[in-house]
Formats: C-alpha cells, sequence, structure tokens
C-alpha cells in the first residue's frame, strides 16, 4: 500500500512540501564560442593556422581552470554558426564565452547566439599580443582584427537591447581572465544559492523594519526557498538528546576553548540547543537557517542558539544568522559561495580615526578559523540576557588580519540593493566584549564611508566574509537586475 504523503508541518520523514534530498549542487556548465572568418582564409592561407594557435591559447587556459565547459571550436560560416549554437542549446550551457579570432560579420554571431539567447553572455575582445607590431603588414592587421566584429556584435546586441559583458586583453592577459573570472563566480554563487531551503524559526525580530523583506522578492531574485519551522518542531527535536550526546559534545567543546564568565551548566545547556538545531537542519534538509530565539525558545531551553549556529556553520555547510533577517541570509549564503569560507554576522558599531575604521560587533555567529589563531577564541556569555536562566554561550574573539567584503541585501523606497564594500579587518586588540568583533579599515575618510551607508539606508546587520569579492558581488547584482551599493 503506498503510503500517505504528508506535509513536514506534521514531521513526515517524507514529505510532499519539501524536496527530498534538498538541493543537488552543480557547477555551471561554460559555453565557449570561438569565431573567425571564413572570407580572409583564402586571401591569406596562413592567417588560418595562426588565428587557431591564438584562439587555443584561451581555450588551454580556460580548460585548465575550468571543469564543467564546452568548446565549439571555429565558427567561420553560417553553416558552422548553426551547428555551433545547436551544440551550446544542447549541452544546455549556463553562460556563454564570446571569443573572437578576426573580425566575423554579426548574421554569423547572431546565429549561434540565438539558440542560446536566454543565456548569460560574456564578450572576450582579444588579440595576440598586448602592444601593436611595429613591423606588421596587412595580414598581422587582420589577426587582430577582432576588436572590429566585437564593436560590430555589440552594437547589434545593443540596438537589440540584449544583455552583454565585455572583456579586453590579449591572450595572455591575467586582468582579462580574472575580470571572466569575477562573471563565472558570480553566476556561480547565483547558481549555488538557487532552490536552497532556508529554514526560519521564529519570526523578524520585533520592531526591525529594516531587515522586512518580502519572501517573494527573495524567491523571484534568488531562487530560494523560505521554509517557516515552528518553534514547537526545534523543540520537540530537543526534549528528545540525551545527556550522554550533549556531554560528548561538551568535552569536545571544552577541550578546544577556555570558558569564560561561563559555567559547565550554562556549555551544557548551550549544546543541547545546537544539537536539536542541526537535527532540525539533517531533517527538512536545510541549506541555511535563520532563528530567533529571544524570547521564548531562550527562556525554554535556558541558552541562546548562538553557539548552535556557530557549530552548524563550522561543521556543515550551512550559513545562519538570527533575527529573521532573511536577507542578511542570503547575502551570507553568497559571500560563503564566493570565497569558499564561513561569513560573520555582525552590526555596524562605532568608528576609529586612529586607524580610519569601524568597529563591526558580532551576533555571536561566527565561526573560530576568523580569528588568529583558536588560542585567542574563548567561550564567553551571551552579552545580551533575554530572560533566560543562566549566562548562555558564545565565541569571543577579535577576527584576524585580511582583505574582507561586507555585504547585505537590503529594501529601499526606490526598490532592493545589495551592498558591496571592500574592507580590510586589521590586527586589533581583543576587546572585553563577550562577542566576536572585527576593526575594518576602509579607504575614504570612515566618518564620509558611514554617511554613505546611511544616507543609502543600509540595514544595522551587515555580513563580512574574509576576501574582496567586492566585484562577483556587484555582478551578482548585476546579473540578477538588482541595484548595487559600492562603497569603498
Amino acid at each position: 500500500m503506498t503510503p500517505t504523503i504528508k506535509s513536514f508541518e506534521e514531521g513526515a520523514k517524507v514529505c510532499g512540501d519539501i524536496l527530498t534530498g534538498g538541493k543537488v549542487k552543480k557547477k555551471i556548465k561554460i559555453g565557449v564560442l570561438t569565431c573567425g572568418y571564413f572570407e580572409y582564409w583564402r586571401m591569406y592561407p596562413t592567417l588560418k593556422d595562426k588565428v587557431d594557435s591564438d584562439l587555443k591559447v584561451v581555450t588551454d587556459r580556460l580548460s585548465a581552470e575550468y571543469e564543467n565547459i564546452v568548446f565549439t571550436g571555429m565558427v567561420d560560416t553560417l553553416d558552422s554558426a548553426m551547428a555551433a549554437g545547436k551544440m551550446l542549446k544542447n549541452e544546455n550551457v549556463d553562460v556563454v564565452l564570446l571569443v573572437y579570432g578576426t573580425y566575423t560579420a554579426d548574421f554569423i554571431t547572431l546565429t549561434a547566439l540565438d539558440c542560446v539567447r536566454d543565456k548569460p553572455l560574456l564578450i572576450f575582445s582579444t588579440q595576440p599580443h598586448k602592444d601593436v607590431d611595429r613591423n606588421g603588414d596587412y595580414e598581422g592587421s587582420l589577426r587582430n582584427s577582432a576588436i572590429i566584429g566585437i564593436a560590430q556584435i555589440t552594437g547589434t546586441l545593443r540596438k537589440m537591447k540584449r544583455d552583454y559583458n565585455v572583456i579586453v586583453g590579449s591572450v595572455e592577459d591575467e586582468r582579462a581572465y580574472k575580470k571572466i573570472a569575477s562573471h563565472f563566480k558570480a553566476l556561480q554563487a547565483i547558481e549555488d544559492i538557487r532552490e536552497a531551503n532556508i529554514g526560519v524559526i521564529g519570526h523578524v525580530f520585533r520592531g526591525m523594519y529594516d531587515i522586512e523583506l518580502s519572501k517573494t522578492f527573495l524567491k523571484s531574485a534568488f531562487g530560494v526557498n523560505i521554509i517557516m519551522i515552528q518553534s514547537a518542531h526545534l523543540l520537540e527535536e530537543w526534549e528528545k538528546i540525551t545527556d550522554d550526546a550533549v556531554n560528548e559534545k561538551k568535552k569536545k567543546l571544552l577541550s578546544r576553548f577556555k570558558i569564560k564568565n561561563v559555567t559547565e551548566t550554562d556549555v551544557f545547556n548551550a549544546l543541547k540547543l545546537a544539537i536539536a538545531m542541526e537535527r532540525i537542519s539533517e531533517k527538512f534538509n536545510l541549506d541555511a537557517m535563520c532563528f530567533l530565539d529571544q524570547h521564548f525558545v531562550q527562556r525554554q531551553v535556558k541558552a541562546s542558539a548562538r553557539i548552535g549556529a556557530s557549530l552548524l556553520m563550522e561543521n556543515t555547510d550551512m550559513c545562519v544568522n538570527c533575527e529573521g533577517d532573511f536577507g542578511g541570509l542570503v547575502a551570507e549564503m553568497l559571500l560563503k559561495s564566493l570565497t569558499g569560507k564561513n561569513p560573520l554576522m555582525a552590526e555596524w558599531g562605532e568608528y576609529d580615526e586612529q586607524t580610519n575604521s569601524v568597529l563591526l560587533i558580532g551576533h555571536g555567529i561566527g565561526t573560530p578559523d576568523m580569528s588568529k589563531s583558536e588560542k585567542e577564541v574563548l567561550l564567553a556569555r551571551t552579552p545580551e540576557e533575554w530572560g533566560f536562566d543562566g549566562n548562555g554561550l558564545n565565541y569571543e574573539f577579535v577576527c584576524r588580519e585580511g582583505n574582507c567584503t561586507l555585504s547585505h541585501i537590503f529594501e529601499t523606497a526606490e526598490g532592493y540593493r545589495i551592498l558591496s564594500s571592500p574592507v580590510y579587518s586589521i590586527d586589533f586588540p581583543r576587546l572585553n566584549f563577550d562577542e566576536i568583533h572585527a576593526l575594518v579599515k576602509v579607504d575614504k575618510p570612515v566618518k564620509e564611508y558611514l554617511e554613505e551607508l546611511l544616507n543609502a539606508g543600509v540595514s544595522h546587520h551587515v555580513m563580512m566574509g574574509f576576501g574582496d569579492v567586492s566585484e562577483e558581488i556587484r555582478l551578482v547584482a548585476e546579473y540578477l537586475k538588482v541595484k548595487s551599493l559600492f562603497v569603498k
């Protein structure tokens, strides 16, 4: 007899409203369309071999860097263009990189592109050398004539109101390949979060209108699934957890870090909640989690959810944040995809004129690898007490030195925006905060930096990831047709 399909709300193992097994991750597939012009081959019999050699430099470089890639080979006639277009369509590529070896008539290129007109288009305007050959001849000028064809095809595409991005550089130009990589990383980040399950326990913290976002917008723009999980589901799992399971985790955590202002009972209570959070994430195939533990959950379990959030991030591929900040969580997911590292959930703090920096005060949600060393990490109390017995538990450390990117997704009267801000986390003494914190240096005078942010209407939360991926975040916004705010 076929079992009755039930909702996850009823605690079913196989649900009708959550995809069994969760999101399947994949690498984006890159289509490379390389072009020349058949008319030139009869004019200059040695030219095609030279152009093939130039294009091979490009394709070899791409083959070495990307694993899921489709090459059309030389497209120089209408027939080969049609065959190439059908190949890219049948391979279901996610993005097309167009590379000209010489001038190519736009009708040839368009025949191929029309087969994949719904896919993002990158155009690499390239040439064999970075300088004009002072001893060159006309055959050499045809070998370097790609820019003529690029000007023609971009002019045509712009008249047709079709989107594209152009990168200019020689076949060995590192700047060009870096810019191409930024586009591919942005598109991969978009793919990584599409159809991801975000479990929400609780709701947006009362009065935080700045982080209230439409779930419809998040689904439309980013493709994420918001799954509202009742606090009762969490507490149901919490009640099943044995003391032995908690004590095993407690022993491991206390062997790693020293404690400050907390008792072993505080550690026990916090880790029992952490295990419940982990089980909920597994039960509902979550890729990310947003929780509100103040006030209700904290009072029930005598702990905050902060260490549970940090441990989930450290031990799984999930991103976690709190207070119903969906936009911040999606920004975290993008930062995680782009950097490969766990981000920090923080709030804007005071500024420091001496170092031209802003203090970011964490929400207790970060991982120890963001510190200079695990020896610098303490298990501290939750500095804000919301009616529960005990001290709570989270990490206290100052973030290590290095390039970082700040981001958030927020709403203004003019629409949604994605913040992209490159900063530098500087070496700084750990403050007595019982909390994760960082001091980040900015380029412009710090008070002007903050004025620009606040005048733009950013949210009071901000997400920080190690590594400068500010350009990739800007490109994510561009591909998703969401306005970006770049502040440096």
